[in-house]
């Protein structure tokens, strides 16, 4: 399969209903871009481009190579789960991608913003950049009228990504607005949102409260749950939710067990999780301590550290990697605060959080754990943050909040970085069929 015509393999859909074991599918935006899975032996090649600090857009790429090929003995295709397609690095060495088995390690786990950093133009040749660059703390003002707005120096601001698209629209780029350099009190850019929602599938779940900064939780709700909520599915008596733990989500992410059931969707058996309750036990601890200390890498997590999946190691850890799931203060290292918090809730029974191992999007969040084996949808109880939005081309920041018109704030974000001048330095990765 060559990728000339290759817009023809693509098509859009409103859910993916149809079997992810044949059909590989992408939320985006317009909906599922999917196309249906062919293994296929293919080679990679390596074209080179060389930076100026200011060019986005990189033409010459061969033609012939392909989009929608898997080939279970590629690399950088997660066992053959991600297509065959254009990867980038700059600098070399630095992967401007990351497969699903990676990614869910990510402390923050927007696929909009880390999975792909670029798209192409098979057509044309040509490979545009939006290389995400991290600021962790710049310091700014607020604007002197209403104090509800901050501007920060470098622009454009990240947006979302997905299916080898750019849309014009907010993600987690902007962590946080803080009024001190600590980054501690009140965040004027964040708000938390716990809220009753019907899962789009098995899988997703639409929010309109968006973007989403940060997913904490999923758990699945019951008959006696629906008094916890208004009409709008806005949480209003969390005393009826004694075992949704809202004052740390992440517990019972780990610890559940799973099951084997028949699957009519999927055409096999998948694992759902047996019982809803998790008990915080000392054995997690133990996978606690083993995992201190060492702070979180793009390359040493998930797949990309262990070329393998393993759904255990995912949601408890591997001793001397980072584990996002006991990173509790979501600092980027499991720490003596996390330690702390499990110790403190070391015996309690808490409903199963099904955001683990998961990732999410601008306006979407996913399980980690199938919710069902057919991929319908039913209530689930949601929590994640959510940010106030900004304008990506002028790099202006509204808040929810003010600290006071023309006051001092300290802002977390990540821009689009163009490649820094040198020689050879924006690797492209392309595939190919064998023997071409």
């Amino acid at each position: 399969m060559s990728n000339s015509g290759a817009s023809s393999l693509f098509q859009y859909s409103p859910n993916i209903g149809l079997n992810p074991c044949e059909y590989f599918g992408t939320w985006t935006p317009e909906g599922w871009r999917t196309h249906k899975i062919e293994f296929q032996k293919t080679h990679r090649k390596t074209v080179t481009f060389d930076g100026d600090g200011r060019s986005i857009c990189f033409r010459g790429l061969p033609e012939g190579f392909v989009e929608a090929v898997h080939d279970r003995q590629d690399p950088y295709s997660d066992g053959g789960i991600y297509p065959v397609e254009p990867l980038v690095e700059c600098p070399p060495g630095h992967a401007r991608w990351a497969v699903s088995h990676t990614f869910l390690a990510y402390p923050v786990a927007d696929q909009t913003l880390y999975q792909q950093q670029y798209t192409w133009d098979a057509e044309c040749g040509s490979v545009e950049t939006r290389f995400r660059q991290h600021v962790v703390l710049e310091e700014a003002r607020t604007d002197a009228e209403t104090g509800r707005r901050v501007r920060v120096r470098n622009a454009p601001l990240s947006t979302v990504i997905a299916g080898n698209k750019n849309y014009p629209l907010c993600n987690s780029a902007v962590r946080g607005v803080w009024g001190n350099p600590d980054k501690v009190g009140r965040n004027y850019y964040a708000r938390r949102e716990v809220r009753l929602c019907t899962s789009h599938n098995a899988v997703y779940i639409k929010v309109d409260q968006s973007p989403v900064l940060q997913c904490l939780g999923i758990w699945k709700a019951g008959a006696s749950d629906m008094a916890a909520f208004n009409d709008d599915g806005e949480l209003r008596d969390p005393r009826r939710l004694s075992d949704v733990p809202l004052d740390c989500p992440k517990l019972g992410a780990v610890g559940y067990a799973l099951k084997k059931v028949s699957s009519a969707f999927y055409g096999k058996m998948v694992d759902v999780v047996e019982e809803g309750a998790v008990l915080i036990s000392e054995d997690m601890l133990a996978s606690l301590l083993a995992c201190r200390d060492v702070p979180f890498m793009e390359a040493r997590v998930g797949f990309a550290a262990w070329r393998c999946w393993d759904h255990e190691r995912h949601v408890s850890g591997v001793p001397g990697h980072y584990a996002c799931h006991w990173d509790f203060n979501g600092n980027g290292v499991v720490d003596e605060e996390d330690e702390m918090v499990l110790r403190q809730n070391l015996g309690r029974k808490v409903r199963a959080n099904y955001y683990s191992a998961a990732y999410f999007g601008n306006d979407w969040l996913s399980a980690g754990i199938l919710l069902n084996p057919e991929m319908v949808g039913e209530p689930v109880i949601c929590c994640w943050d959510r940010g106030a939005g900004y304008d990506a081309s002028s790099s202006e920041i509204d808040l929810f909040e003010s600290p006071g018109a023309d006051r001092p704030v300290y802002v977390e974000y990540h821009y689009d970085m163009p490649a820094e001048t040198g020689k050879a330095n924006v690797l492209v990765h392309l595939g190919f069929e064998e023997g071409r």
